[in-house]
């Protein structure tokens, strides 16, 4: 029979259900949080190698490592910029789209901003490129990869 553990988020938790529930009602009100700080002064006291700081620090490392990205953090990010003001993101897009189709999104605030509709293809390709566009009005425009590509 084989024991072992599917590396899925769902699973890695069950793993550690039980422990939280106890946890939990014996200290009603604590947070996963006030669970990791003492485990970590239990990591400490019992004089695991590295201590509480080292262990913290490795489970980072290793829930970070583990199973498959369930997030769905943007791969791609259009924005536009006020003179003088922060970005702004228009849009983004996840790894199921391309660049392109994120600087597209642009499109509408191109036109609004001063940008001939028939040469707006044309400026989406020099954004694609990586270009920075300005329009007259001193308003720019931007798209560009906020993270690799899975797959």
């Amino acid at each position: 029979m084989n024991h072992e553990i599917d590396p899925t988020t769902p699973d890695r938790a069950d793993r550690v259900r039980l422990a939280w529930e106890l946890y939990q009602g014996a200290y009603s009100g604590s947070g996963i949080s006030d669970m990791i700080a003492d485990l970590m002064h239990l990591a400490d006291v019992d004089e695991h190698t590295g201590g509480g700081a080292h262990a913290a620090r490795r489970a980072v490392v290793d829930y970070m490592d583990e199973g498959p990205d369930y997030s769905k953090a943007p791969v791609y990010v259009a924005q536009m910029r006020r003179k003088g003001g922060d970005w702004i993101t228009v849009g983004e897009g996840d790894d199921t789209v391309e660049l392109r189709d994120v600087a597209n999104l642009l499109w509408p605030q191109l036109q609004k901003h001063g940008f001939r509709t028939g040469e707006i293809a044309l400026h989406i390709d020099d954004i694609v490129r990586g270009d920075v566009l300005t329009a007259e009005n001193g308003t720019e425009f931007r798209a560009f990869a906020v993270a690799a590509r899975r797959g």
